[in-house]
């Protein structure tokens, strides 16, 4: 039987952690796939990516798994393939702390509240979740996503309102999928590890307030 092809895809700045190396090589060791690595680079990171949906399709790929370069997945994200969902992400920390009684670390993956047009941490973190959008720091796509007309070209590009942008590129991404039609998942059984640099005290006093508050 003819094994899918896959884009394993590191969209970079010039700079990758050697944890998403170290994972990029383990998967390209599971023989159920023809998976074959890019690492495009270029400015602003909006073209990185559409570098990546450029070699998605030019290259006949049947599945586009997209690693950024401080994302490394904790599990193997191809597992994710055989559900043969449109867009299914692995859940990743963020830092956010607001001061307003949120906790400062939130997962990203996204229910949409209507009521102030922003989007919030989706409720149940268990298991495959049907959510309104992920972030894109490690997600599994499939081929039919890309063909559409309306995601082929510019599809993470950011969304702007008088000057100011109001949705990154992730979140666009995700409304300009759902308006074509497709529906965006999250697995909370495949986590992603974030690699930032955060001021512990600030984290501190955010967990001071969440709890105090």
């Amino acid at each position: 039987m003819t094994r899918k092809k896959v884009l394993l895809a590191l969209p970079n700045l010039h700079w990758i952690h050697k944890l998403v190396m170290a994972k990029a090589l383990a998967i390209l060791q599971d023989k159920r796939y023809h998976v074959i690595l890019q690492m495009p680079s270029n400015k602003p990171f909006e073209a990185t990516l559409q570098d990546c949906v450029d070699l998605f399709i030019e290259g006949s790929y049947d599945y586009w798994l997209s690693i950024d370069a401080d994302n490394p997945p904790e599990n193997n994200p191809l597992d994710l393939i055989e559900l043969d969902k449109d867009v299914v992400g692995c859940p990743t920390p963020i830092y956010h702390n607001t001061r307003n009684g949120e906790r400062p670390v939130y997962w990203n993956a996204y229910q949409f509240d209507q009521a102030t047009g922003l989007y919030r941490e989706w409720p149940c973190r268990e298991g495959l979740q049907k959510v309104d959008a992920i972030g894109t720091g490690c997600f599994v796509a499939a081929r039919r996503v890309f063909e559409h007309s309306d995601l082929r070209y510019g599809a993470f590009q950011r969304k702007w309102n008088k000057g100011r942008v109001e949705r990154g590129n992730d979140l666009a991404f995700c409304e300009r999928a759902t308006e074509a039609g497709f529906s965006i998942h999250a697995h909370f059984d495949y986590l992603a590890e974030h690699m930032v640099e955060v001021p512990l005290n600030e984290i501190t006093r955010g967990f001071s307030e969440m709890h105090n508050g």
